[in-house]
Formats: structure tokens, C-alpha cells, sequence
């Protein structure tokens, strides 16, 4: 008997040996799709976290051994396994019988950052690994510990922050007394940046279900649930607050999602993010006990809710049941697609449906939203979804009636609720077996990458498969790299040593050459070099670049050098004053933009002084711009020099004596 505490589901699975070959790269035929784990035993509740450059890690629970062991592949964006066949054991250590959920992300750095909750103290405690891209335990070959108490400490939630550090939240359930929420932060050298932890409780109330969002910098959202009741029929409320580096609440007061409801129990929730750091939330409830209405909220990144409150319903339809929501954001249009399913009363029959509503909650598509499947017998479940520009893809399972023979699927809706492909409906996997907790990708290197849990084999497998914005399966072709460059400073001389930065990019792999021709017959390999010509000219500079599939991308850009000795005059005024005034003067015919110059100053009779001020300029040709010392102090010979360029002017004078020059 199995049993995964996530929403409450309870499978039996039967032990079968049985291993096909692991396939490489995506497959474009639904009816093999990527094996990610075949091994021996039950392999469980995938999950899926995809870094900057592509490559995707993907974790499991094995009974390979007996106990829940939690294991890792690595694929690249062609489905490649960059692993050995099943993956790298991340950790042995003692679990219960069953299993509750947990966590995975990757930080800046693209180190998988993994969290979940094991017996190895003698009580359900969260633990937390860093795997390196060559899977290496970064926190060493146990992990980190993040509690080490007798309450039972649940389902862990991960997130990295943009400075690559980890936040780490989860429900810790003491014997009596009500549920607290427990969080941890850790670096990526695995120092523990939060002492004992920072806790949240309320008298009085359960607090439950934590979720952790990115948010700028190294601050984090926190969501989570308060909760009163009976545990069967809970009053649940959903709260968010921002978080700084340090753990400290940034908002006056918690945003609301949505306030504790007496009708019935919340018992759902899926979010997606906006492109401005936002969060969308959708979830389903019973308003009588009996009728279930889903519904979708919208947070701006300050915490301002932007629909009605309590959240906008997706269909107003009294006579149907509107379950199990999954929103998708489109960047284009600032709107948000919601993919749901649609029952009847009775939950006999059921179907799929989709709303689109604008960021102040009004439905697009109607009153009751758009019919994708009409009711039956069948059954349409577990719905992932993401948006790309206008349109929104949604991968679900549908279960043949009466059977557990369960088919991927996907659909993919533009703005204005047409199908997007010819067949409207794409298999992504069409071996007709039992499936379970699929995951999905957001959008990246032209494609999406779904993992579930599939039983055509024995007591379950890890498989994948990707989908491309057309609805085409297997790899992606191959995206051509962008060369692209600039230097400074821009109107460079020949005293000049000119820094060249690269800004290629590859939209769906990487880079993994650069070849300078700098037009004087020099080259270079570096990705950022730099360079010094010795003869005023135009220079013709190419760029070649080469992406991980050998494909090159080549830009040209003319980098005009001058003389710069005639270029500039220098006019130094020395004197009695408060500071020291020198003129550049742009004497050659080419504007001149952010010039290095540099003033020092050397002398006074209360002390031997050798200080210098500097910077940039721009100066247009024929013009001038004078630059300042600042407060002098103190009186004594002086000796000034100012250089720009290869043009240097001397002088000396007795003035106020230079202590601190202040660049202005």
C-alpha cells in the first residue's frame, strides 16, 4: 500500500519487473516518450526544475531498495540524459511507509536545490540538498538538516532568490497545540543564514500549506494557509506576505487571496507568475457543501489584489461543478487563461473548459467560459498550464471510463479562445496505462517538457516528453546563435586600449566559441577581449560565435580609430583660488564620447600631496567641457598635470593647497 499525502490520494501499485531501453534525445512518436527512470519497484512524484541554460533536473521517490529513496536525472533541451540511466542516488536515509510532498528549484548558479522531509532523527524531519551540474552533493552526502524536532514537519517548499541564496518553508505539526509555519535560509556554500529559523504561529489557528515565490533581490513571497475546523471540512484562508534577506515582513499588513470561508473547504490551489512579479492564483471550493466553484486572483508585486474580492469566478453556471483550475498568464495580452474541468452535479459526467479574464477579474469568454470537451463518461484530470505571448497550453490526463487507461494529452488556446492547432488536441502519450502527479515546464529553448508517473510497466515509471509551440513533438530545430557586440570608448584613438563586450546569444542551447578578427589582421578567442590599434583608420570587426549544435552566427561592425595627438587641447588654469579648472578641448573632427581623463596634483608646503581625480567625457567636435577640482585648503606650490588621451598639459602656480580633490 502506498500512500502520498498531497491532496489526500491513495494508490495501490503492483510490484512488476519489467525494463524497456532508455530512449535519447525527445521523441516525436506518443507512444514511447522518454524513459527517465525504468528501474526495478515503484518510482513516484516527479518533479521538474529547468536552469538558464536548458538543462532540466528531474526528481523522484524509488523503492528501488525497499525505502523511498529520492533520486535525480539531468536532461538538456533535447532530452538528452546526462546522467547515468536512472539517475544519481541523492539520498538513502530512512523513510515512513508513505510519502508527503516536497520541493525542487534550481538557483542562479544552476545548482538543483532539492528539499524533502525523511525519518532519520526517528521523526518526519525537512532535509535539503544542492546538487551541482555533474551531480555532486554541494552540502555534503547527507544534506542539510533543517529541523531536528518530534513534530511531524511536512511537505518542505523551496525557492532561490536572484542573489542565489535558498529559502526554505514548511508545516511543522506539534503532537498538541496548534501547526506553525517553520522557515530556514541557506547560502550556497551551505552556511545556515537564519539561526534556529524564524516561525510563525496564531493562537487559536492552524497555519498550514506554506509557498514560497522569488521575488527582487533576495526577498521571497510566503503564502500560506490559516486554518480552523474540523480537519475534514477545514475554513481555510490564504494570506501573502514579502520577506527581506533577513526574514523581516516588508508589508504592513498580510494580502489577502482570499479570507477564511464557512461554507465549505478550500481544497485546491495552482498560481502561475505575471511578467511584472505578480502572482495569479487559482483554486476551487464548495459554496453549499455540495457545488464547487472555481475561482482566480491576481496579485500585483506590492500585494495589491487586482480582482474582486474573494477572487473572480470562472463560471457563473449554477448547474455544473467547476474543478481542479490551472492558470496560465499571457504576457501579451495581460491576461490570464484558466483551464478547468466541468462536471455535473452528480460528478458523473465530465468535461473541459477554459475563461479568460482580464487583470481586473472580468470574464472574456463568456459567462460560463469556452467548451474544449463536452461532458461524458471520460475523465479529464490534473491540468499543468503555462502561457507564451497570446496563447496558453494546457496538458492534462484523460481517462478512458471504467478503466485506469489514461492518455496525456495537451490543447493550446489564443487570446480570443480559438484552438491553435489544426487538430486542436495533441497525444503526447498515447500507451494506454495508469498515470499519475504530471508535472509541466514553463516555456523555454522552444518548447515545453511534461514528467509523470506512468504504470505501463510495473509499480510505476518516470517518463517525460516535450511539446513544441506548434504542437509537434521530438527536438527542436535548431535555433541559429545572435552575434551581437559593443566597445568602449566609442570613438577610441590609438593611445586608446578598447574594451569589446560580447552580447551574443543562443535562444535555445548556448555558446561555446567566439572568434575576434579586429581588421588589423589580429584576433582573439576571449569572450570579452580587448584590443589597442596602432594607426588611426577604420577597422571592420567581425564576431563569429558557435552554439552547442556547431552552428555560427556572425556580426560586422566598422570601429573608426583617430590620432588622438591633434585631437585635443588642454587648457590648465592655475592660480590663487578654490580649485584647480582644466578645459578639453575636441579639436579633430569625430565626436568623442566617454573619453577617459585624469588631473593630478602634486605639492603644498604642509605636506608632500599626490592625489588625482578622474573620470569620462563626451565632446562633441569642435566643443569643450571643463572639469573641476574641489575645495582647496591651505596654501603652496602646486604642480598640476592633465591628461586626456595621449595629450598631456603641465603647470605650476602657488594656490590654496589641494588636501581632497572631489570629482564634479
Amino acid at each position: 500500500m502506498r500512500r502520498i499525502l498531497i491532496i489526500s490520494i491513495v494508490s495501490l501499485l503492483v510490484m512488476v519487473s519489467c525494463v524497456p531501453t532508455l530512449y535519447a534525445l525527445w521523441t516525436s512518436d506518443p507512444t514511447e516518450n522518454t524513459a527517465i527512470s525504468t528501474m526495478n519497484g515503484e518510482q513516484a512524484l516527479p518533479k521538474i526544475a529547468v536552469d538558464s541554460n536548458g538543462f532540466a533536473y528531474v526528481t523522484w521517490f524509488s523503492t528501488d531498495t525497499g525505502n523511498y529513496n529520492v533520486r535525480m536525472q539531468r536532461l538538456d533541451h533535447k532530452g538528452n540524459i546526462m546522467w547515468a540511466n536512472n539517475g544519481i542516488l541523492v539520498s538513502n536515509e530512512p523513510q515512513d511507509t508513505w510519502i508527503t510532498d516536497y520541493d525542487l528549484a534550481v538557483d542562479p548558479s544552476g545548482y538543483a536545490i532539492v528539499t524533502f522531509s525523511d525519518i532519520r532523527t526517528g521523526f518526519s524531519n525537512p532535509v535539503a540538498y544542492r546538487v551541482s551540474p555533474n551531480g555532486t552533493m554541494m552540502w555534503g552526502p547527507t544534506g542539510i538538516l533543517l529541523a531536528n524536532d518530534s513534530n511531524f514537519d511536512p511537505s518542505p517548499q523551496v525557492c532561490t532568490t536572484q542573489a542565489g541564496n535558498s529559502v526554505f518553508a514548511w508545516e511543522s505539526c506539534p503532537d498538541s497545540g496548534n501547526y506553525l509555519i517553520k522557515l530556514q535560509k541557506i547560502s550556497p556554500t551551505g552556511q545556515v543564514l537564519w539561526g534556529d529559523g524564524i516561525t510563525l504561529s496564531s493562537t487559536g489557528v492552524d497555519l498550514t500549506s506554506p509557498y514560497l515565490f522569488p521575488a527582487e533581490d533576495d526577498s521571497v513571497y510566503l503564502a500560506w494557509h490559516t486554518q480552523t475546523g474540523p480537519y475534514y471540512a477545514p475554513n481555510r484562508g490564504l494570506y501573502v506576505q514579502k520577506l527581506d534577506a533577513g526574514g523581516n515582513f516588508l508589508w504592513e499588513s498580510d494580502a489577502i487571496v482570499y479570507s477564511p470561508v464557512t461554507s465549505g473547504p478550500i481544497v485546491y490551489l495552482q498560481t502561475c507568475r505575471d511578467d511584472a512579479g505578480g502572482i495569479v492564483f487559482a483554486w476551487y471550493r464548495s459554496t453549499d457543501s455540495t457545488h464547487f466553484q472555481s475561482y482566480v486572483q491576481h496579485m500585483d508585486a506590492d500585494g495589491t489584489m487586482t480582482m474582486p474580492t474573494g477572487g473572480a469566478v470562472v463560471s457563473t453556471s449554477t448547474a455544473r461543478l467547476h474543478m481542479y483550475p490551472a492558470p496560465a498568464f499571457l504576457p501579451q495580452t495581460q491576461e490570464v487563461v484558466v483551464f478547468f474541468s466541468e462536471q455535473d452535479l452528480n460528478q458523473n459526467s465530465r468535461g473541459m473548459y477554459a475563461q479568460n479574464l482580464d487583470l481586473d477579474g472580468n470574464r472574456l469568454w463568456g459567462e460560463e467560459g469556452k467548451q474544449l470537451i463536452g461532458l461524458s463518461m471520460n475523465d479529464y484530470l490534473l491540468f499543468t498550464a503555462d502561457g507564451k505571448d497570446n496563447t496558453a497550453i494546457c496538458v492534462y490526463q484523460a481517462a478512458v471510463f471504467g478503466t485506469q487507461d489514461t492518455k496525456m494529452q495537451a490543447v493550446m488556446l489564443d487570446d480570443t479562445g480559438a484552438f491553435v492547432w489544426a487538430d486542436s488536441f495533441v497525444d503526447l502519450c498515447t500507451v494506454q496505462s495508469q498515470k499519475l502527479h504530471n508535472v509541466m515546464t514553463n516555456y523555454y529553448m522552444g518548447q515545453w517538457v511534461a514528467v509523470w508517473e506512468d504504470l505501463r510497466n510495473d509499480g510505476g515509471d518516470i517518463y517525460a516528453q516535450n511539446i513544441q509551440p506548434d504542437g509537434t513533438l521530438g527536438v527542436v530545430a535548431n535555433q541559429p546563435p545572435v552575434a551581437d557586440f559593443t566597445w568602449m570608448p566609442a570613438n577610441p584613438t590609438t593611445q586608446t586600449v578598447v574594451q569589446f563586450t560580447d552580447h551574443s546569444f543562443d535562444s535555445d542551447g548556448y555558446l561555446v566559441n567566439w572568434t575576434w578578427e579586429f581588421g588589423d589582421g589580429t584576433s582573439s578567442y576571449a569572450q570579452h577581449p580587448t584590443h589597442q590599434y596602432s594607426a588611426p583608420g577604420t577597422y571592420a570587426v567581425h564576431l563569429t560565435v558557435k552554439d552547442d549544435e556547431g552552428v555560427d552566427g556572425t556580426v560586422s561592425k566598422n570601429v573608426v580609430v583617430s590620432s588622438s595627438s591633434s585631437t585635443f587641447i588642454i587648457t590648465i588654469k592655475p592660480g590663487i583660488g578654490l580649485g584647480v579648472s582644466v578645459n578639453f578641448k575636441n579639436n579633430g573632427s569625430t565626436d568623442v564620447l566617454g573619453e577617459p581623463w585624469v588631473i593630478t596634483v602634486h605639492g603644498g608646503f604642509l605636506g608632500r600631496i599626490n592625489t588625482s581625480v578622474n573620470g569620462s567625457i563626451d565632446i562633441a567636435a569642435g566643443k569643450s567641457e571643463t572639469k573641476r577640482s574641489g575645495v582647496l585648503f591651505g596654501f603652496g606650490a602646486l604642480s598640476i598635470t592633465a591628461k586626456i588621451a595621449d595629450a598631456t598639459q603641465s603647470a605650476t602656480g602657488t594656490q590654496i593647497l589641494v588636501l581632497t580633490l572631489v570629482k564634479k
